[in-house]
């Protein structure tokens, strides 16, 4: 299939209506992105995995064979940020980075497989989980407060959040931020559509949107951002799995249900 025509055309249009005059360039571009970095790599693509929103993101194969998935992250994503942070992880629990290109927004990932959407999973299981996440800082990621109060602007902009809920969530903001232990690496978007079963490792994260900052503020995105009933269920869950404070992932969740 020509490279061009491996992107669906849902694609498209979102990134098209979304970005406007900059995503239309960067859709125009992207083909010969696709086609530099799959000789670079010695690739064959294979067709558009559905589901994410910014990053073009493609099934591919090795020339050893190795099934492997390919992403073209967009100007208006964090491409290095999510590269520092995979390197950081190295494996444990998210993809495998086999190869990086920051300048382009490209890197490729080994194939998670089955890859089913661990919307089962449980509170045991997502600790376990962010144990593995929750590594030293990597370098230039930035700070959590700093990436938390960017995505609440983003919610009022988009008349997700009104700017009264705003202000107050940024004020809890400003409250937590003094409350926080050592700062780790978060992965920072840890909703059920992140959570994927790996047959080797089992639950896996992918997608990450990285911050520096609080641990308790994944597990409050764990409990709040997945759309389902129970979440003061989760949150108790939760805190008990990491032997943590559940008041402190609820106020972080009350921030989370404004931007997430």
């Amino acid at each position: 299939m020509p490279v061009g025509e491996l992107v669906h055309e849902t694609f498209r249009s979102f990134v098209a209506r979304q970005f406007g005059t900059a995503g239309r360039a960067w859709l125009e571009s992207l083909p010969k992105t696709l086609a530099t970095v799959a000789a670079e790599w010695d690739l064959e693509l294979g067709t558009e995995l559905h589901g994410g929103v910014l990053a073009c993101v493609l099934e591919a194969r090795t020339a050893l064979g190795e099934e492997v998935v390919l992403k073209v992250a967009g100007p208006w994503d964090r491409p290095r940020d999510e590269i520092a942070c995979l390197r950081r992880w190295g494996g444990r629990g998210a993809p495998r980075l086999i190869h990086a290109d920051p300048y382009r927004g490209a890197f490729l990932l080994e194939r998670i497989r089955p890859a089913t959407v661990a919307t089962d999973a449980t509170a045991d299981e997502v600790a376990r989980l962010i144990g593995l996440l929750h590594t030293d800082p990597a370098d230039a990621v930035p700070p959590l407060g700093e990436v938390v109060r960017a995505r609440i602007e983003q919610a009022v902009a988009q008349g997700r959040a009104a700017p009264e809920q705003a202000a107050k969530a940024l004020a809890s903001v400003e409250r937590l931020e003094g409350e926080a232990a050592e700062p780790v690496l978060l992965h920072g978007d840890l909703d059920d559509r992140n959570l994927l079963r790996c047959s080797m490792r089992g639950l896996v994260a992918i997608d990450p949107l990285p911050a520096v900052g609080d641990a308790a503020y994944d597990a409050a995105y764990w409990a709040h951002a997945n759309r389902r009933p129970g979440k003061r269920e989760r949150i108790e869950a939760i805190a008990r799995a990491l032997g943590a404070d559940a008041g402190h992932i609820r106020r972080w969740g009350a921030v989370v249900a404004v931007h997430g």
